[in-house]
This record gives structure tokens, sequence and C-alpha cells, in this order.
């Protein structure tokens, strides 16, 4: 590819003048020599850029995008002096003829995406050189801009200064945070200058590779080895704008049931359903927190997908009857590779309909995993999506509650750890494609076969998918689990920005395993590990075969007991956590989020990667090194109380943080109202009639208003949601809005903190009782739809 030295314009290359074809309602079409550009405004505050040389379409259908459709927006268009300016209410593009060059500011004039450079190579003419010339888009970055998201990544939150590469695969044991590309890839940058933030995504399919000022630190380039240059550009100026808007373009997670947020365990090595059933009873009898056991490759036979082993597992339906008895879901692995049996009836009628995937000769592409010789689903074709999708019956039927889409980059094990050759075909239903054009598309599709298959099969229940692979807009069909990490303190450190990056990149449900998959556990990494896997959007301690034993009573006491006590407040805080899921489904706001997200004028925040923001309202800081129980905690601006002493902190502050095994440094931000349910083994009844709201009142620290959020946890029917605003003095509780109330609920319990033991209660303007409770005043308001106002002093 060209040195930034060169000049990429077709014009400068001799092919002509560049000349504005069509200009109407909020796009401008330009030729640019062999090249179409088309510059479009979507919304105020978004704008595609389409680049589409050599002949090429215009086309911007994508899996990535959801068949996204935007209202018409007001926009002016105005042309001068050989330059076009599309003109919104929010921001501007501006595109120079000569040379080609693109800008994009906001209505200010402040610079955002700026001097954007676009080039395509010349086609290669050797009929072997598959994939079609290699694209790229570079600009100007302005000064102190910083680079956040990309998706699933390694290393720290901030990505400045650094080569991200996009291409799926199955890392290796032991990966770094210096090995670049994960199983996952989301061109889409988060940019903060000065407080003010922009986006942009680059949806293309291919290899691509983003250097963000590390080559040179006045440029980002984006570069893909085929297709086009689609990008969007969104220009805040807010994280949660970008993060807004990105997510309509790319879509958002449905909210999932309510037992996907309790506690799962899973271990690749878990051989029958005896031993399944024996760890069930161990969960009960030690009253440990559990939801779900996860059943690895050891149920199937042979590994074939879409089979049982009857020798280990006699009885699906009887096991799965057994486990929903005792308050638990089961979550079954599948594998894209179907083995090569002409006795499977799985793999004959994929091949008898054309489903798999070919040699560039047009022969069924063969490699080996699990089961041995496979052949591969081609999921770019909709009939084979819903083909696979139909075959998941075999798990349903007898009770599976969840999917878990796994080996899907695709990996293959000839070589070891590979993927498909570029040039496999997906035939598809109309237009084949070539592996290399789709390969990070794979695991998202796949997904997405599996997705659809529980809607058709299961239409009263929320679809539960995991994906280890997937592109942008994977979260419209699955989670991400990052797949296998090590029993490492590294990797326990590791996963706070990862999964930080992951939410600001639209993934929000996700997480890693806990405990780690690789190696082997010991007891105080364990109890941290759990310390993070509480405020995980997803919380599943998974290991591996030949690793020691990890689930949470393995090491005895005082370890047994202190990860039942980290279990035991993630079931309290499930309404919290749920009302946070809810919230990211309407808006794309990450449930687990960096500090910067909701403070971007704090540049402290940009660099503040080992502490993470849940919801809006409880920030945590992990222990990530052994022996220690003191740690250094930033706190932003607000005023934000100690979980565990009730201690209140001004902040901006830096503070040194007690945190004791069993009690990590927690912090709820003051006059914030966190809803709790009491301690529950399993969320199999759905939600309880009990729920306290738990504030930390603080009268100097100011108003805070929170809406809290209610269904049945299942299913499709009625929700509530009602605000609750503190100012430290006064309670209000909204009216409730919708039809759902809990069964039961008789009364709902103010947990009061902050309040001096005596403070006179009013309730509606009459005194009330309230008692005390663990250094708390705690008030009971009767349920009614009403709005409730609680007076203090």
């Amino acid at each position: 590819m060209p040195s930034r030295a060169e000049d990429r314009t077709p014009h400068a290359r001799g092919r002509g003048p560049n000349r504005v074809l069509t200009s109407r309602r909020a796009a401008v079409r330009i030729q640019a020599g062999h090249a179409l550009l088309e510059v479009t405004a979507l919304a105020p505050d978004v704008f595609r850029l389409g680049y589409f040389a050599h002949g090429r379409p215009v086309e911007y259908a994508s899996e990535a995008t959801d068949g996204a459709e935007w209202e018409p927006v007001e926009a002016e268009i105005h042309g001068s002096s050989g330059r076009v300016e599309i003109d919104t209410a929010a921001a501007k593009a501006v595109v120079a003829l000569e040379p080609l060059r693109v800008s994009f500011a906001d209505r200010d004039g402040t610079s955002l995406v700026d001097d954007v450079h676009l080039w395509s190579g010349e086609p290669d003419p050797d009929p072997a050189a598959h994939l079609g010339p290699p694209v790229r888009m570079d600009h100007a970055r302005t000064a102190h801009t910083r680079f956040f998201g990309c998706g699933e990544r390694t290393s720290g939150l901030e990505k400045t200064v650094s080569r991200q590469v996009f291409w799926n695969i199955d890392p290796p044991e032991g990966h770094g945070a210096a090995h670049n590309n994960l199983y996952t890839s989301i061109p889409f940058v988060l940019a903060l200058c000065e407080g003010r933030a922009h986006g942009v995504f680059l949806d293309n399919t291919h290899r691509v590779e983003i250097d963000l000022a590390k080559a040179d630190p006045e440029r980002v380039s984006y570069e893909a080895t085929g297709g086009d240059v689609v990008a969007y550009v969104f220009t805040g100026p807010t994280p949660r704008d970008v993060l807004a808007r990105y997510t309509q373009l790319t879509g958002r997670m449905s909210l999932p049931p309510l037992w996907a947020l309790g506690n799962h365990q899973s271990r690749w090595g878990y051989s029958s359903a005896e031993e399944i059933l024996g760890l069930a009873r161990e969960f009960r009898e030690r009253r440990i927190p559990c939801d779900c056991f996860h059943l690895d490759i050891e149920y199937m036979d042979g590994y074939r997908v879409f089979t049982w082993d009857r020798e280990r597992y006699p009885d699906p339906a009887g096991l799965m009857a057994e486990l929903d008895g005792q308050g638990f879901r089961a979550v079954t692995i599948v594998d894209p590779g179907v083995k090569v049996d002409e006795g499977y009836a799985v793999y004959r009628e994929g091949r008898e309909r054309g489903f798999y995937c070919q040699t560039i000769d047009g022969d069924e592409y063969h490699n080996v995993v699990w089961p041995g010789l496979c052949a591969f689903p081609d999921f770019t074709n909709p009939e084979a999506r819903r083909w696979w999708g139909d075959n998941h019956r075999a798990l349903l039927d007898p009770g599976v509650a969840g999917i878990w889409c796994d080996m899907d980059e695709p990996a293959l094990f000839v070589p070891f750890q590979s993927t498909m050759p570029e040039d496999v075909v997906h035939p598809g239903r109309d237009e084949p494609k070539l592996h290399g054009q789709v390969h990070n598309l794979y695991g998202s599709q796949m997904a997405r076969a599996a997705r659809e298959g529980l809607e058709r099969l299961r239409p009263d229940r929320r679809p539960f998918v995991i994906t280890r692979a997937g592109f942008a807009g994977l979260q419209r069909h699955a989670m991400q689990w990052t797949g296998d990490n090590s029993s490492w303190w590294e990797h326990l450190w590791m996963a706070i920005p990862q999964l930080q990056n992951l939410g600001l990149s639209g993934v929000a449900f996700c997480g890693v395993d806990v405990g780690g998959f690789y190696g082997d556990t010991n007891p105080e990494l364990l109890a941290r590990w759990t310390e993070l896997g509480i405020v995980q959007p997803f919380c599943r301690n998974h290991s591996h075969i030949e690793s020691v034993p990890q689930e949470p009573w393995r090491f005895g006491e005082p370890w047994t007991g202190l990860i039942r006590k980290s279990l035991e407040l993630r079931m309290r805080l499930l309404p919290y956590l749920y009302g946070a899921f809810e919230e990211c489904s309407r808006t794309g706001a990450p449930i687990l989020r960096p500090l910067l997200f909701d403070h971007p004028a704090d540049e402290t925040t940009y660099t503040t990667d080992d502490e993470l923001l849940l919801g809006d309202a409880l920030l945590v800081a992990p222990i990530t090194r052994p022996g220690i129980e003191h740690r250094h905690v930033y706190l932003p601006q607000g005023t934000w109380v100690h979980w565990w002493s009730g201690e209140a902190i001004e902040g901006p502050a830096h503070v040194l943080a007690h945190a004791p095994l069993g009690q990590p440094a927690l912090y709820a931000r003051a006059n914030a109202a966190i809803p709790l349910w009491p301690v529950m083994q399993s969320t199999a009844s759905g939600p309880p009639p009990e729920l306290r709201l738990r504030i930390a009142c603080a009268p100097g620290a100011g108003a805070y208003e929170r809406e809290l959020y209610e269904d049945a946890g299942e299913g499709f029917g009625a929700s509530a949601r009602r605000s609750v605003r503190c100012d430290g003095e006064r309670v209000e509780l909204g009216e409730r809005a919708g039809h759902y109330v809990p069964p039961g609920r008789e009364a709902i319990e103010l947990e009061l903190r902050g309040v001096e033991p005596g403070t006179n209660v009013r309730v509606d303007g009459e005194p009330v009782e309230a008692r005390e409770e663990d250094g708390a005043l705690v008030v009971a308001l009767e349920e009614s739809p009403a709005a409730r106002v609680v007076e203090l002093g």
C-alpha cells in the first residue's frame, strides 16, 4: 500500500477531473476517476462514506448493519469553489474536489475526522488473485485525540499509537497482551479529544488493519485486503451519543432471560449426566448460588453435533427435568464442524442440499476438528442457516435452555489452530463468495442461525446464545464469551479493559472465564476472579479438562465461604444489573463501562483501565495481584460511598482502598437507588416479591434520579418502570408506568444509609415508624402504583 507521502487521489494519477454527479436531499455522489464516492447524512450526527472503485456497484447492504433504516434527515447542500458541503443541525461533511478530500466537523467547525484520503489498488490481472484490489482510507489525527474500542482486544483500554488487526483466529494457549487479534473483529474506533467524542466504523469483512497513529502520529489509517470503503462517522459529542448511534446502525441486544444473568458453571470434562447431577447437589447442599450448567463436547455422540452420547447421557429429557426441579438450566455447546459420515443424518442432509463450503474446484471442503474429518456449513446461505437452526430441535426438545457456539472462527486442526483458506468458496444462495471476503462473519452468521432457530422453535421464550467469534453487529444474535484465557493474574487484569472495550464496541453482554481456562488456578486467584466475575455481564466459571477442578468449594475454607459471599452479592444485585441490561437494549449504553464513558472530560479516566463502572451507579476496582488487600482507586466527579463502610468521598479523588478478600473495592453513587433482592440460590422462580432500594443518602451531594425496571424475567409480557429520585433528604418514588407487579409483593423497602439513628420519617406527609438495621434506616412502603414521597428529618 502507498506511503503517506504519495497522493492517493485518482486525479493525481492522471484519471481526469473529479466532478459532482448527483446532489440530492442529504447525499452527494462524485465521479472520482475510476471510482464513485458517495457521502450521505443518515442522521444529524451520522454520515456514511462509500468509495467504490473500478466499476464496483454502489452497495451498502451488510450483515453488520441489520438493514438499519434511517428517518429522512434535514440537510442543506452547498457547492462552490471546487467543494461541496452537507450541513445538518449537528454536523457537516465537506468534500473538496481537487484534490479529492473529505472532512467531517461539528456545527461549530471543530474538526473531527479531517483530510480523509481514499485509495484503491489496481485490479490484479492474475486470475488467482480472487479477493480484488486492496482499499484504504486514512485521515488526519487532531492533536491530543486518543482512541478506544476496536472490539475484543488484549492489553489496556487505550489503543492510541497501536496497529490493530481484524481477522478472527483461535489464538494460541497462553496468549498475552502483545497478541493482537483474537476471536472477534469489530473495526470500530471511539475517539476522544479534550472531552469530545466521535466514532468511525469501517464496514468491511475482509482482513482489516487500523493504524491508530503508530506509523505516523498525525494520521489514522484503515486498510482492507479487498472490498469497498464503506465507513460511518458518528459525530457525538459524547460517548453515549456515539454508542447510541453506532448500535442504532449495527443493532442492539435484546433483553436476555433473567436466568442468563445468574451464576453459571462449566468445565471441559464433565463427562456424564451422573456427574452433572452430583455437582447440582453439591451447589444446593453448600448453598452456593448457581443458575446454569454448560455441557461441553462430551455430551455428544462422537462429537457429532445435534446428537447425544446415550451411554453418558442416556436420558437427556430426564436430566433436564431433574436439573429444572433443582432450579438449574442447561446450555449445550455446538461446533460448526459436521462429521463426514454417510450414516449421520445431519451430514447427509447438508450434503444433499448443497449447504457446505466448497473448494475452488467445486468439491466439498473438508478439514479436521473434534469429530475427525468434517464439512462446514455455508452460513452465508439463508436456507443453510434455517436448516442449521432447525437442527437445534434435537437439543431443545429434551429441555436445553441455551446454545453455546464454539470453534466458529472457524477453528481447524490442520494445520493446528488454523482457519479456512481464503479461497474456500461459500456458494450462498445467489452470489458465491470466497472465504477471504466473509471470514470475519462466520461466527456471527452461525450465531444468527442458532438464534433464529431458537426463536422459531420456542417463540414464547427469550433465546440465549453464546458465541466465541463474530463481527460488528453480533450483539443482535448472541453474547460474547472471550474464549480460552489462562489462570494467570495477568489475564485477570487484562479482562477488565478487554470487557470495557467490547462494551464500547456495541457488545455489552460479555464475559471472560472466571478462574481462567488453561492451567491451574489457585484459591486466592479464584476468589479474586470471582469478585470480578460477579460484576461481569456474563458470570461463568469454566476450565480445561487437564486443569485442577475449580468449582467454588474445591479449595475448602475459607475460600468456599469467600466465593459464596461474592456470588450471593451477585444475586442481590440482579435487579440493578437487569435494569442495566434493559437500558442497553434500548440505548446501546454498555452494562460494564469504563469511567470515561460517563466522564469524558476527565482525562484521568482515559488511563484508569483497571476500574470499571457497572451501570451508572456502581464503581468497582478489583484486586488483580496476589497477596495484597489495598489498592489505589480513582473516584471521578461526584460523591461516592464505600459499599462496606459507608464512608462518603467527594470526587475527583485518589484514595487508598482497603479491599480484603470478600470485600472488593465497591462504591455506590450517592443518592442513587440501587435495587436489591434477597439472596437466592437461583432465579428459577423468577423475580422474588421482596425488593429493597438501597440509597446512600448524602444531602450535600445533589439530587440523583434513576429508573427502576421490572418484568417477569422471561417471555415477552408486561413490564413496569418507575423513577426514584433522592437528594439526601427526600426520596421521590415516581408513579409506576406499566402493568407488571411481581406476584406476592406487598411492600418496597427503602434502605437509607448515612441517615442518623432516630431521624423522623414521613411518607406522603404522614409520620411512619422506621427500623434500624445494620447501620441503616429501613422504611417499608406499601406496594402501590401511585407516586410516593419520603421525607427525612
